[in-house]
């Protein structure tokens, strides 16, 4: 049965969601589920043929992908290749399994529905993600800041020899805090593709590939204190 808090939250109502799951139970039950919730019928996909077919000229505003599914990974990377900035929610992942958290993380979801989430927890999940948030459980959290830890401290360069430019060092700190491109662009006046260029000296400077490894790796060594 729904919870009645979900049906009034109505999370996802008229946003396109699209279910990659190669067990068609699944899929099925989950269409079920969000129509009960006056949600738009879902897409559907099961493998690489599938998924391209159904992503072929549009974008879900929310991804929902079994990780048990054969081919996840490949499947994931396809998606974000096809529809960059994509939200995407990992369903059946384990608290237990450290490098697979870390894996999707890395290749950049927005939210973790763990083995023991509710039917409520996974409906008010993509309601969130798709207003733009990031989700996951206190341990995904713990799992995924012992990654950063370890990352930062296999690279501690010389603040000497980073040689970050002082507008370089107010975007770290503004990284640091989370903040977006444009949130960036807008506190700094300057435009959004100038924001882009400095994040991607920054990253090359640092020798990192994310933004959450540049503040993390910022915050080791007090770079916005220098």
């Amino acid at each position: 049965m729904v919870p009645e808090s979900a049906d009034k939250q109505d999370p996802g109502r008229d946003d396109r969601i699209l279910i990659i799951d190669d067990c068609t139970l699944h899929r099925e039950n989950l269409a079920t589920i969000f129509g009960m919730n006056g949600m738009a019928a879902p897409c559907v996909a099961w493998d690489l043929p599938s998924l391209v077919a159904a992503l072929e000229g549009t974008a879900p505003s929310v991804v929902l992908l079994n990780i048990e599914t054969r081919g996840s990974a490949l499947l994931l990377q396809a998606a974000m290749d096809i529809c960059p900035g994509v939200r995407v929610i990992v369903l059946g992942a384990s608290e237990d399994n450290e490098p697979e958290i870390v894996a999707c993380a890395e290749a950049g979801v927005a939210g973790y529905h763990m083995r023991t989430d509710s039917l409520e927890d996974l409906l008010v999940l993509i309601r969130k993600v798709a207003a733009g948030s990031t989700s996951c459980s206190p341990k995904v959290s713990a799992i995924l800041l012992r990654r950063l830890s370890a990352l930062a401290s296999q690279r501690q360069p010389a603040v000497k020899e980073l040689a970050l430019t002082t507008r370089e060092v107010q975007i770290l700190r503004m990284l640091e805090l989370g903040r977006s491109n444009q949130d960036i662009a807008m506190q700094l006046s300057i435009a959004v593709h100038t924001v882009k260029n400095h994040v991607h000296s920054l990253l090359t400077k640092l020798g990192v590939s994310t933004r959450a490894e540049a503040a993390a790796v910022s915050r080791n060594l007090r770079l916005h204190q220098v």
